[in-house]
C-alpha cells in the first residue's frame, strides 16, 4: 500500500531562479540607499550663499577708525576751505536745510576770519549709528565736540541745532547780514591766486564765532568766544 505525498506538488519549473533574483535585487536596492544616505551626512551640500551682508561686513563701517577717517576727512576739506567739499560730507537732514551752491555763496559773501586751522581728534564713542568726535583745534587747547551720523555706508557730519536753527530760519543774505552786524565775517577780497591757500573759519558747519560749537561737557554758548590768535 503506498502513503500520500509528505509534502506539496514541487514548484513550477524556474520560480525558484526568480525568487533569489528578487531577494538580491532587494539587498542590492537597500545597500545603495544605505550608501546615499551615509554619504549625504559625511559629504553634506554646501549652503546656499546668502545675498545679505554678514555681520562682520555691515559693521565694518562702525569702528573707530572708520569714524575718525570720516572726520579727519571733513575737518580737512573745511580747514582748507573747500566748503563744497564739506558740504558733500554733511548728513542727508543737513544739506536739505541748505543747497551746497547757497553755502558756497555765503562764505563767498562772508569770508572766513581765521586761517592755518587744524584739527586733531582726541576720542571717538560710537553708538550704533551715531557717533561723538572730540577734537581740538590749533590755538585752542579746549575739546570740542562733534556729531557724525552712519548714512549710506559711511560716516556724515551732523550739523549742531543751533546750526540747523539759523539755516532753518534764515536765508543766506540774511545769514551774511546778521554775522557782518556781529563782525564775524572777513574782510573781502580776490579770490586766492592758483594754488593759494583760501582763508578758513574757526569752527565747521558754518559755525560763526557767535556760536562755537560747545566744548565738551557743557550746553551750547551764544556769547562771542574770543578771537583766534594771529
Amino acid at each position: 500500500m503506498g502513503y500520500p505525498p509528505q509534502h506539496g506538488p514541487p514548484p513550477p519549473k524556474g520560480e525558484t531562479g526568480r525568487g533569489l533574483t528578487v531577494i538580491v535585487l532587494t539587498a542590492v536596492g537597500l545597500f545603495i540607499g544605505a550608501a546615499v544616505i551615509l554619504l549625504t551626512v559625511l559629504n553634506p551640500p554646501p549652503a546656499a550663499q546668502s545675498s545679505a551682508p554678514s555681520p562682520s561686513a555691515s559693521g565694518a563701517a562702525r569702528t573707530e577708525e572708520s569714524v575718525r577717517q570720516a572726520a579727519q576727512t571733513a575737518f580737512d576739506a573745511y580747514a582748507s576751505g573747500s566748503s563744497g567739499e564739506f558740504w558733500d560730507l554733511w548728513s542727508k537732514r543737513a544739506q536739505e536745510l541748505i543747497t551746497r551752491e547757497e553755502y558756497v555763496r555765503l562764505f563767498q559773501l562772508c569770508p572766513q576770519i581765521a586761517s592755518g586751522m587744524t584739527f586733531t581728534i582726541t576720542d571717538v564713542m560710537i553708538t550704533g549709528d551715531a557717533a561723538l568726535v572730540t577734537a581740538t583745534r590749533s590755538g585752542d587747547p579746549t575739546a570740542y565736540d562733534y556729531d557724525f551720523a552712519h548714512e549710506s555706508g559711511s560716516w556724515r557730519y551732523v550739523l549742531p541745532p543751533q546750526e540747523e536753527q539759523e539755516y532753518r530760519s534764515r536765508n543766506v543774505d540774511q545769514i551774511v547780514q546778521a554775522r557782518q552786524a556781529t563782525g564775524t565775517c572777513g574782510a573781502p577780497s580776490a579770490a586766492p591766486a592758483p594754488g593759494g591757500t583760501p582763508p578758513v573759519d574757526l569752527f565747521p558747519g558754518g559755525l560763526s564765532l557767535l556760536n562755537p560749537p560747545s566744548p565738551v561737557g557743557t550746553p551750547p554758548v551764544s556769547t562771542p568766544a574770543p578771537s583766534p590768535p594771529g
